[in-house]
């Protein structure tokens, strides 16, 4: 074979000899997985809670004689969420309306204090239900069938048996604060000189609605006030 055949061999045989040296990637080395705890994520102790529940109702006896305010007690709930005791906090200064607040709390399902490891601990909770004939939400009640009777009664005996207590009757204390809270809802903030006089002004109105009212029991308080639907929306808006 003469040179020039020897050469074109040479040649014909680069590509194979080529492709028989190139090698095959490395095989992907093994990742160094490490199992790292996690912390687990931080809890924050909850206080005990009671079921919600915001009136209660009372003998008949004691809302002919106008009985009407809150009551409030403390629970003492353990572990297991079972109700340990209870301990009148504030008083309604009603006896009626106290033990029917204690009755029922006796009855609430309670959820247990936690601590910051989310054990299950003895805690505290506040309970508070109230009583008030004008109240939509208490048995029978509302504002829209709440007479002048109605009002007189317990006007008259929320004022004697909280006398020197700085407890607020809630129809008058929305009735006296019926104009700056209207102005307001139409986007006009009285200075605090206008609310003390729209105030002072709306009680000697209060009390000449109130003699009025001794005089016709049977009519509907909303019918001798001068804004009844503002006066309704505000007493129900509690």
């Amino acid at each position: 074979m003469g040179v020039r055949g020897a050469l074109l061999l040479v040649l014909l045989a680069a590509p194979l000899a080529a492709q028989e040296t190139v090698l095959a990637p490395p095989p992907p080395r093994p990742l160094d997985v490490r199992m790292v705890p996690v912390a687990p994520a931080p809890r924050h102790p909850r206080e005990a809670r009671a079921e919600s529940v915001k009136t209660v109702d009372i003998p008949q006896a004691a809302k002919d004689e106008g009985h009407n305010g809150r009551t409030t007690y403390t629970a003492t709930v353990g572990p297991d969420g079972k109700l340990v005791a209870l301990v009148l906090k504030e008083s309604s200064m009603s006896p009626a309306i106290d033990a029917a607040v204690e009755a029922k709390a006796r009855t609430l399902y309670y959820f247990p204090a936690t601590d910051k490891d989310g054990n299950k601990v003895e805690g505290k909770v506040d309970v508070s239900m109230s009583y008030a004939r004008h109240d939509a939400d208490s048995p029978g009640g509302g504002i829209a069938t709440y007479t002048c009777g109605d009002l007189v009664r317990e006007w008259d005996w929320f004022t004697a048996a909280n006398a020197g207590r700085r407890k607020l009757f809630w129809p008058n204390n929305a009735f006296t604060s019926l104009t700056s809270i209207e102005a307001m809802r139409q986007g006009v903030t009285p200075s605090r000189e206008e609310r003390l006089l729209a105030r002072a002004e709306r009680e000697e109105m209060w009390l000449k609605l109130i003699k009025r009212c001794r005089k016709k029991p049977a009519r509907l308080m909303l019918e001798e006030v001068d804004q009844p639907e503002a006066y309704a929306r505000l007493v129900n808006s509690f």
